[in-house]
């Protein structure tokens, strides 16, 4: 399957960003967070390359592809043993490549910026805080809960409070979850494989797919600058 080139972006005034995978490179300690389940749970472990094609959504189903049984252990016990390893160095995550310079670029033009994540939004907020982040964003949404199911509904609420059409938000994620939650919103998307889920899996959707947020950058320049017109970047 070919991957789709990338769609227009005219017309865009809002960029809702997934939080992990696609804004911070939290990939290694997922995988890291999840070998501690493997190894509390006496599951095999896991390879970034084995990750990265079986995640997914709902979290559940993820785990119980890996091999847990609920039945012996809870789900609730496998959650917990992740999030005390992953909460406690997920501060310690870099950006990926690009992110200070694109959000710079949006605010410069007047283009909003929020942060729809699965991730509980107590720990949301202290890590964009940590990071100095917090005040580039007009909203962020997490879940208020730890099941990691699904944020249509954060989504949806979203929406609402940005009051501006659907089509002109460009919704940014890593996984086959945020394509769905975009498409059932009505929000564009636009998917990067660098993050929790290969290009492989990514390319069943048939969204369009960026190599990263540099891509996307360029791409969404280029839409800005065609659409001016004829002298009006010269100076006087």
């Amino acid at each position: 399957m070919t991957t789709p080139p990338l769609p227009d972006l005219a017309g865009i005034e809002h960029l809702v960003f997934d939080w992990n995978g696609t804004l911070i490179d939290d990939i290694e300690l997922a995988v890291a967070a999840v070998n501690r389940c493997c190894e509390r749970f006496q599951v095999p472990p896991v390879t970034r390359e084995r990750y990265r094609r079986d995640f997914g959504f709902p979290i559940a189903d993820f785990y119980a592809r890996l091999g847990f049984d609920f039945a012996r252990n809870s789900f609730a016990e496998i959650v917990a043993v992740y999030l005390g390893h992953f909460d406690a160095h997920v501060g310690h995550c870099r950006l990926h490549a690009g992110a200070s310079e694109l959000l710079d670029w949006a605010d410069a033009r007047g283009i909003g910026a929020s942060v729809l994540s699965a991730s509980q939004r107590d720990v949301l907020l202290q890590t964009l805080e940590s990071k100095r982040l917090l005040h580039r964003f007009e909203h962020v949404v997490g879940l208020d809960h730890s099941h990691a199911n699904s944020k249509l509904e954060e989504a949806r609420q979203l929406q609402q409070r940005l009051r501006r059409p659907a089509a002109s938000t460009l919704f940014v994620g890593d996984t086959l979850h945020d394509w769905e939650v975009a498409s059932q919103v009505g929000w564009r998307v636009l998917l990067l494989d660098t993050g929790h889920q290969d290009h492989t899996r990514l390319q069943s959707s048939g969204a369009a797919i960026c190599t990263g947020l540099g891509q996307l950058h360029a791409a969404l320049s280029a839409t800005t600058a065609s659409a001016m017109p004829a002298g009006a970047g010269d100076s006087p």
